[in-house]
C-alpha cells in the first residue's frame, strides 16, 4: 500500500541521465477518486510542470522516485489532479466526517480515504466534487424496494452490538447487523504526533491540550474523558 503523503515532495531521478529531473508536486487521480493515474512533477530550475503517468514510474524508494529517462515525462497541459486532500467529507444527511488528510492506494486502485476524524474504503464515496466528498452508497435494494444507506459515526467502541456480519469499515474490530446503520470508526492513532492548532479546554476550563502542543495518547485519553475528542480532531494538523 502507498499513500499520497509519502509521494509528495519526493525527488525524481532519471536513471539513464543519472540526474534529478524534479520533485513530485501532486498526485493525479481520476474524477471518481478510484484510480491512481500519475504524478505532477516540477523541474525546480525551469519551474515547468510535467505529467508522469503511473506506468512510466520505474520504482518508488524511501527517498526518491526513479524513471528510466526524462522522455517519460509529458508536458502538463491541465492543472486538474482530482486530489481530494483538504476536501471536507459529509454523509448524505449532512454530518461532517472530517477533512481528507491522506489517500491510500495499491497499484492503480485507490483503497482507502483517511480524514482528520476517520477512515473508510473508497467504495463508500458517493460523489467527489470540487469542494466536498459525499460519503455513502446511493441506494441498496431490499425486498424489491430501494432504501437509503445510512452511516452512524461512533467513538465508543465498547458499545457496538456483537452479531454476525462484519463491518466493511477499516479498523472495525466488532461486527454490526445488516439492519442497523453501518458504523464508521473514528481513528485515534493517526492523531498521535500531530500538532494542536488551538487551546482545547475541558470541564471547568481544565486544559486538555495547548496550542502548538504535540498530540500524545495521554492527550487523546483526556480529550475523550472530557468529551472533546471531536474538537481535538478538528484542531489538529
Amino acid at each position: 500500500m502507498e499513500k499520497i503523503s509519502k509521494l509528495i515532495s519526493k525527488k525524481v531521478i532519471s536513471l539513464d541521465d543519472a540526474k534529478e529531473v524534479g520533485y513530485v508536486l501532486d498526485v493525479i487521480l481520476d474524477e471518481n477518486v478510484k484510480t491512481y493515474v500519475g504524478l505532477i512533477v516540477v523541474d525546480e530550475e525551469s519551474e515547468n510542470s510535467f505529467v508522469l503517468p503511473r506506468e512510466n514510474i520505474y520504482s518508488v524508494g524511501e527517498d526518491t522516485l526513479t524513471i528510466e529517462n526524462s522522455s517519460k515525462l509529458q508536458f502538463n497541459i491541465s492543472s486538474k489532479t482530482n486530489n481530494p486532500i483538504g476536501k471536507l467529507v459529509y454523509d448524505c444527511h449532512g454530518n461532517g466526517l472530517g477533512r481528507v488528510v491522506d489517500v491510500e492506494f495499491q497499484g492503480k486502485t485507490v483503497r482507502k480515504i483517511i480524514t482528520s476524524f476517520c477512515e473508510f474504503p473508497q467504495r463508500y464515496i458517493r460523489k467527489s466534487g470540487d469542494s466536498f466528498i459525499i460519503f455513502g452508497s446511493k441506494k441498496r435494494k431490499k425486498g424489491g424496494k430501494e432504501r437509503e444507506f445510512n452511516v452512524e459515526v461512533i467513538q465508543n467502541f465498547s458499545s457496538l452490538p456483537k452479531v454476525t456480519i462484519a463491518s466493511p469499515f477499516i479498523g472495525a474490530s466488532n461486527v454490526v447487523s445488516p439492519e442497523a446503520p453501518v458504523r464508521l470508526y473514528a481513528s485515534t492513532k493517526m492523531l498521535i504526533g500531530k500538532i494542536v492548532t488551538n487551546d482545547i479546554l475541558g470541564y471547568n476550563n481544565e486544559i486538555i491540550a495547548r496550542k502548538n502542543e504535540e498530540i500524545t495518547q495521554k492527550i487523546i485519553n483526556k480529550a475523550k474523558a472530557h468529551n472533546k475528542f471531536n474538537l481535538l480532531s478538528y484542531y489538529s494538523k
